[in-house]
């Protein structure tokens, strides 16, 4: 009986260490007494997906290092917002480390507002650090990171309810994505405005408006060209042109590494950028053109005051020339040196007159500036009556010929002698009774000739 009943303990032991060893061990001796053998009825490792409750998941996530094709792979086809980059490269790859969510959408879409807000935020910390710490990445992918706008405009397409979209735009800070006068006046003043329009129209080199450049970029890369477009459409620049925009104004690189990078000419480049800075440049130009039609109209946005202001102004400058200082200086400077030819004009003439006179010639056609008396002498003589008459003259008679117009020589009075002295006068009188002598002798001679000459015609 005893063996027995030791038999019937050790059985109960065995169940007992059986029934323990489908529960979970309480204590160090159990496991040594467990006996490990299958269990019935296992829960399936692999189930239908239909055959479970559907999870409650706000999002799906993904991590790697930043890649550009990564980077289009998950964004483009899987639809992810960047939320996370690493400033400092991986140790091994020299990759920065991303991450990169997508909100799973709700009935009511408002509470899907809370990733395009932080992608918002993401893209603008991301460019503010591409001057830094992301200064050597290269220019396509930091193009690709930044996106056009704020708020990209493929959440916009995504979120259809105009209450989610507001919300996002409150949350991610873009309100009002239309640049408005004032907020341009913050980035740039009206001589920056006149250097991009010289450097727009190539009249100046790039380097005059490289300090611009960077808050170019901030404005187009954080959305606030949004409606100034042609036709008040998207405002856009291409790929190339965003790129340039992007590494110099952003990433504060040269043209020459923006050369090397895009494996483009110089020359191409530099039109490319010029394209660019003309086109914001005209957008400007428009939005405070916008402003001040707004004055002017009655119904705008200065109203009847500013109709008012416009007449007023109008009338201010009513007396006012309508040139500037330079103009003004140019005009009166022409003035004199045509009073100042005039007067050297009219001299001349008199003084050529008084020339004529002198010399006892008059009626030249010499030009009045010409005073050269060696040229004088091949002057044409008679005044322009003159000649008009002798042409007409010989105009009604036939043929060829010349034409003559008498010359006129003012006659000049002698002058008077001086008085001379009694040696000449007494030389004056020897020479006059020598000449007298010698022309009596000269007259005998020529008598005696002449009785000769009878005397041998007469034989």
């Amino acid at each position: 009986d005893d063996d027995d009943d030791d038999n019937e303990s050790e059985d109960e032991t065995r169940s007992e260490s059986s029934d323990s060893s489908d529960e979970e061990p309480t204590s160090d001796a159990l496991l040594h007494r467990e006996s490990p053998k299958p269990r019935k009825r296992l829960p399936p490792l692999l189930l239908p997906l239909s055959s479970l409750p559907t999870p409650k998941l706000d999002w799906l996530g993904t991590s790697f290092g930043l890649t550009p094709a990564l980077h289009s792979f998950w964004s483009r086809r899987a639809g992810m917002t960047l939320l996370y980059l690493r400033q400092t490269p991986n140790d091994l790859t020299g990759e920065h480390s991303a991450i990169m969510i997508r909100a799973l959408p709700k009935r009511s879409g408002w509470d899907d507002a809370w990733l395009p807000a932080f992608g918002a935020d993401a893209r603008r910390r991301i460019g503010r650090l591409l001057g830094g710490a992301f200064r050597g990445m290269e220019v396509r992918l930091a193009v690709s990171l930044l996106g056009d706008a704020a708020v990209d405009s493929n959440d916009r397409k995504r979120i259809r309810d105009p209450n989610a979209l507001r919300e996002v735009q409150r949350r991610s800070g873009s309100e009002s994505s239309r640049l408005s006068p004032d907020e341009l006046r913050c980035h740039l003043t009206s001589h920056d405005l006149q250097r991009l329009e010289l450097y727009g129209r190539n009249l100046c080199d790039h380097h005059l408006i490289g300090d611009l450049v960077p808050s170019l970029a901030n404005l187009y890369f954080t959305g606030r060209m949004t409606g100034w477009g042609n036709d008040g459409g998207e405002f856009r620049l291409s790929s190339v042109q965003s790129a340039l925009l992007c590494g110099m104004g952003l990433q504060r690189k040269g043209v020459d590494e923006l050369v090397a990078e895009l494996s483009l000419p110089i020359n191409q480049v530099l039109a490319m950028f010029n394209k660019a800075v003309k086109k914001m440049s005209t957008a400007f130009h428009n939005l405070l053109v916008e402003e001040e039609s707004k004055d002017l109209v009655p119904g705008g946005k200065g109203g009847a005051d500013g109709v008012k202001k416009a007449e007023a102004n109008v009338r201010r400058i009513r007396d006012v020339v309508g040139q500037t200082l330079e103009e003004e200086e140019a005009e009166g400077a022409t003035a004199a040196m045509d009073a100042l030819e005039k007067r050297q004009q009219a001299s001349g003439q008199r003084k050529s007159k008084a020339k004529a006179k002198d010399s006892g010639v008059t009626g030249t056609r010499l030009p009045a500036e010409i005073n050269d008396p060696e040229i004088m002498k091949y002057a044409l003589k008679g005044t322009d009556e003159e000649w008009a008459k002798a042409l007409e003259e010989k105009g009604d008679a036939p043929g060829g010929g010349t034409i003559q117009v008498k010359s006129t020589k003012a006659k000049t009075p002698k002058k008077r002698k001086a008085e001379k002295s009694s040696e000449d006068v007494m030389e004056d009188v020897l020479k006059n009774e020598k000449n007298m002598m010698s022309s009596s002798g000269k007259k005998k001679g020529k008598k005696a000739k002449s009785k000769t000459k009878k005397s041998r015609k007469s034989t």
